[in-house]
């Protein structure tokens, strides 16, 4: 096996998460321009709740989406791929599923109570709302990811 190989994930993964990136940010572009759940908007609840955690770092302006996104385009898409063929599923559509399930329950349970907006956005009082529109956003990346990453790792011609 040579090193181009063995270490193909990675740029498998970084191209499958960029993938995933763009479906999640056209879904929420999608979001913004139907006015669908105006009041949920966790990246600027996110955003009010780190400035007192880095009080101390030199403020570097950086869009919101970037934030979010280097999290997911870097960590989680090597991550995936790293594990990828040690998770359940036969295909990459049910292993990225299964990965926005995983990824959808650690957002409303840590993430949204520990950023002000109650598990799953239910502070909001929006219902269900904000709860099923996280599951969206997070399956619209993963999904991508998943069937991105696996198309990429498919053998080619002389493998």
């Amino acid at each position: 096996m040579t090193i181009t190989r063995s270490y193909r994930w990675i740029g498998s993964s970084l191209v499958a998460s960029g993938c995933g990136t763009l479906a999640h940010m056209g879904l929420m572009e999608l979001k913004t321009a139907l006015h669908i759940l105006p009041q949920f908007d966790p990246s600027s609840a996110l955003l009010e709740t780190l400035p007192p955690l880095f009080a101390n770092v030199t403020h570097v302006q950086a869009p919101v989406w970037l934030l979010s996104q280097l999290n997911g385009a870097f960590l989680i898409g090597l991550l995936f791929g790293y594990v990828f063929h040690r998770l359940p599923g036969r295909s990459g559509l049910a292993k990225g599923f299964l990965l926005g399930l995983a990824g959808w329950l650690l957002l409303g349970i840590v993430l949204f109570p520990a950023i002000g907006l109650g598990p799953f956005g239910i502070s909001l009082g929006l219902g269900a709302g904000p709860g099923l529109f996280s599951l969206a956003m997070v399956e619209a990346y993963s999904l991508v990811l998943g069937v991105v990453y696996a198309a990429l790792q498919r053998p080619a011609h002389g493998d």
